[in-house]
């Protein structure tokens, strides 16, 4: 039985260690979600025609045009990253159509987009992870972090030709091509029949957030073992050059670590001393200290009751797409900023890139030790190495 409101959902397999690779191959879909509400509020409905799927993937492919997908020290630090974006299993698909709903989802195992329109036309935000917003919101462009998924309408009713298209981000080895410039990724001619886009004043009714005094606090604090982080950067930089760093300066970000008193980098001897350590990559991703275990419960909860969930990225220069798994929360503060209206719905993933983001978090559902709830990173890379705690409520 399906118990929430509407929302754009999405699955895949979640076998630890593996979770990147068969994502990567494949295994993994949309779940649409529909309620009297939605139905009620006139939204396009006809799927396919006005209410669009957008599915957006990257791929490497090797000389015989197959998938290639390794994890390695530089893809468990900085994520699988590759050179061909997908839009629904497809390079830059066409699309007729009168103005209707586009139901994003950022699939990609590690990449971040940044999504707009190519004629600079604004996007009106209706929904995000979670559900229906408030009310519509008005965007000229929209980040969109591993894991996330926006339905958005736009106004096309002038019946001229668009692309969506993604604008280049900060992100480390992100920033390679064919993502240093404008990417097209969608082809979108309105039809004959385009009109006008009907927007609602409102859409859901999201209550206000609760008093947050003696709220339980809970931390978690995303890490990178050091010598992955310097063997993963330097290998990015050998063989794809400084440009692969996105503006990161390696020695500056490991003065950087060391300012936080996570990472024993006084200088360049120990700096050497920590590279030829020998170490698991496999295990050198953690959350609080301690890499992921199958066999042991980070913490427990409380079903029904809020809590605070502070989640840090600090000491670690890596972008986090923070996911948890069992609820919806609301984004208190995301990376030590005032949360985005578009994103002060309903979320099941969080923004960490070197500070601080929290959100409110309560959950309805018991899960047992036996089958646990998870929260991790969704940079997928990062998950198999060892970012993800499980949990229990009851």
């Amino acid at each position: 039985m399906v118990n929430q409101p509407e929302a754009t959902c999405w699955f895949h397999p979640h076998p630890h260690g593996k979770t990147g690779y068969q994502v990567a191959m494949g295994l993994a879909g949309l779940v649409l979600i529909e309620d009297e509400n939605s139905q009620s509020l006139k939204l396009p409905n006809q799927w396919g025609i006005d209410d669009i799927p957008v599915i957006l993937q990257d791929k490497r492919l090797n000389s015989a045009g197959q998938i290639d997908y390794q994890l390695d020290v530089m893809s468990a630090a900085v994520g699988w990253f590759v050179n061909t974006m997908l839009t629904n299993g497809v390079v830059l698909p066409r699309h007729i159509a009168p103005n209707g709903c586009l139901r994003f989802l950022n699939g990609c195992n590690a990449k971040s987009l940044n999504l707009a329109t190519s004629d600079g036309c604004k996007m009106y935000v209706i929904a995000s992870d979670g559900g229906l917003l408030n009310e519509p919101v008005a965007v000229d462009k929209l980040p969109m972090i591993s894991a996330e998924c926006f339905e958005v309408l736009i106004d096309a009713s002038n019946g001229k030709a668009f692309d969506i298209v993604t604008l280049p981000v900060k992100q480390m080895a992100i920033t390679l091509a064919p993502f240093n410039q404008p990417l097209a990724l969608l082809h979108i001619e309105p039809g004959l029949n385009a009109r006008a886009t009907f927007l609602p004043d409102s859409l859901a009714s999201i209550a206000s957030l609760p008093d947050l005094a003696g709220i339980k606090q809970r931390q978690l604090h995303l890490m990178m073992d050091a010598r992955l982080d310097m063997q993963g950067m330097m290998a990015l930089r050998k063989q794809y050059g400084e440009q692969a760093l996105a503006g990161m300066n390696m020695q500056g970000h490991h003065n950087m670590m060391n300012s936080n008193g996570d990472h024993p980098m006084h200088n360049s001897h120990q700096q050497g001393k920590v590279m030829n350590q020998p170490f698991d990559f496999q295990h050198a991703n953690s959350i609080n200290g301690r890499p992921f275990s199958m066999h042991e419960l980070a913490f427990n909860v409380v079903k029904g009751q809020y809590e605070r969930w502070l989640i840090s990225g600090r000491g670690d220069m890596m972008l986090h797409p923070f996911h948890i798994h069992g609820t919806q929360f609301r984004i208190l503060s995301e990376n030590g900023q005032a949360v985005a209206p578009h994103r002060q719905g309903w979320k099941d993933t969080v923004r960490v890139d070197g500070d601080i983001s929290e959100v409110l978090v309560k959950f309805d559902h018991l899960a047992t030790q036996a089958h646990p709830y998870m929260a991790h990173c969704h940079l997928l890379e990062h998950e198999d190495t060892g970012m993800m705690v499980s949990f229990s409520v009851i």
